[in-house]
């Protein structure tokens, strides 16, 4: 990072912003759940069937995503979403039909994916060398979290001064939309029109060449999907699930839940992303780091079930789980070079591992609500919290078993690339 030119540290800030904006504006149920309600005139159901139409599409284009990288630039692609974002987000702040508001949301799942999450991954990737990826990786995820906390706060001032929350939604809406066009501006200026380098240009027309049957047989790439989904299980459901079971079983209040929840969702995620990813570049084998995060996940959650009577110590081991879940979600892209997975590869890839790895993010929830609507109706809403507890233990067990193959990998690359200099030595 330190070695960044001005232009090389512009397009890192452009492609982790635009990543920021669009995990942000599509989800804005998390902040202004009730306003939303209220203005848009909506139930909890529509409230959730708007929240699948985004996260079903965003699965959905994930392979897609990933075609797109391998054949268009990244400025292009980049360029598309900030634009689509912006179209979409005024047209949002002036319509409150229904079928309008999924049509848009469906459109923000696709355009949040499909042209941007490999060509941003891509982006980051190509911005660094293997010995600073987790640092690369790291940093982009907490400059994400400043933007979104940043913006989370300017939202909240509009909605203060707004007469009304219509007119403040609105207006909401339209200081995103502006901040989005800032962005497209600024992309339009310093992301490359083409390739810089013949390197690049070699990689360019090596994934174009690249097909899907070159990535599934590559094994690094199941590696990588049994690794991070485990991870990315982890940091997901441990967002949904630790602040309620804070509330519901530790009987703290609301706000000094939401106050952790904050702490959860912005400090730790700043601190896991700068000092995590600084961290991982110090280890030799990445698989031993995150060998180590999921043995810590294991014995956090059950110190987290045995010391529900204990709350100052359940909280802090709460915090604790939240920041080794952000250090791995923030790094774990930071491991294809180790995996073996080539530059080139890193559009398809990327494409396939999401699809997978993040499929339990919609399939979990519907499972974890039924345990706990079962738990609650037998008076025992702790049992129900601890059931998923085990299974996000199981997902760890997952990605311990992911991180001793990516080692085993690694290792193997490494001989296999020390023999090779050894013969031409020779």
């Amino acid at each position: 990072m330190g070695k960044f030119g001005f232009r090389k540290l512009m397009i890192f800030i452009i492609l982790s912003a635009t990543v920021a904006i669009a995990y942000q504006i599509p989800y804005l149920r998390y902040t202004f759940y009730d306003q939303m309600m209220e203005v848009l005139k909506l139930n909890n159901t529509q409230m959730g069937i708007m929240a699948t139409a985004v996260s079903l599409t965003s699965t959905l284009c994930y392979p897609i995503g990933g075609f797109f990288a391998s054949r268009f630039s990244i400025r292009s692609l980049i360029c598309i979403t900030l634009a689509a974002f912006v179209g979409l987000t005024v047209w949002y702040a002036f319509t409150t039909n229904y079928i309008m508001l999924l049509i848009i949301h469906v459109l923000y799942g696709f355009f949040g994916i499909a042209t941007l999450w490999s060509a941003y991954l891509s982006g980051i990737r190509k911005l660094g060398t293997q010995d600073n990826q987790s640092t690369l990786f790291g940093s982009s995820e907490a400059t994400r979290g400043i933007v979104q906390t940043v913006l989370g706060f300017a939202f909240l001032g509009v909605m203060g001064i707004s007469l009304t929350p219509q007119i403040g939604f609105r207006w909401l809406l339209l200081v995103g939309a502006g901040v989005t066009a800032v962005f497209l501006f600024l992309a339009l200026i310093y992301l490359p029109k083409g390739q810089s380098t013949d390197e690049d240009t070699s990689v360019q027309e090596q994934s174009e060449k690249c097909s899907w049957m070159d990535v599934l047989k590559n094994k690094g790439v199941w590696i990588l999907t049994i690794m991070i989904m485990g991870a990315y299980t982890i940091w997901s459901m441990g967002n949904g699930y630790l602040t309620t079971y804070t509330v519901q079983v530790l009987n703290i209040s609301p706000s000094l839940a939401s106050t952790l929840g904050i702490v959860r969702s912005y400090i730790i995620v700043f601190l896991a992303g700068f000092l995590g990813g600084w961290v991982l570049d110090r280890f030799t084998f990445k698989g031993k780091a995150f060998l180590i995060m999921f043995s810590t996940v294991i014995i956090a959650y059950l110190g987290v079930m045995l010391t529900n009577k204990l709350i100052p110590i359940c909280i802090g081991i709460t915090l604790v789980l939240a920041f080794i879940a952000n250090v791995m979600k923030s790094t774990y892209w930071s491991t294809m070079d180790q995996a073996g997975i080539p530059v080139y590869m890193t559009p398809l890839a990327t494409g396939v591992i999401s699809f997978i790895a993040f499929m339990p993010d919609f399939a979990l929830p519907p499972i974890f609500g039924a345990i706990l609507d079962k738990a609650a109706a037998a008076g025992n809403i702790a049992s129900g919290f601890n059931m998923i507890f085990l299974i996000i233990i199981a997902f760890s067990v997952m990605g311990i078993v992911g991180s001793i193959l990516l080692t085993r990998r690694t290792q193997k690359i490494n001989s296999e690339k020390e023999l090779l200099v050894e013969e031409t030595v020779g």
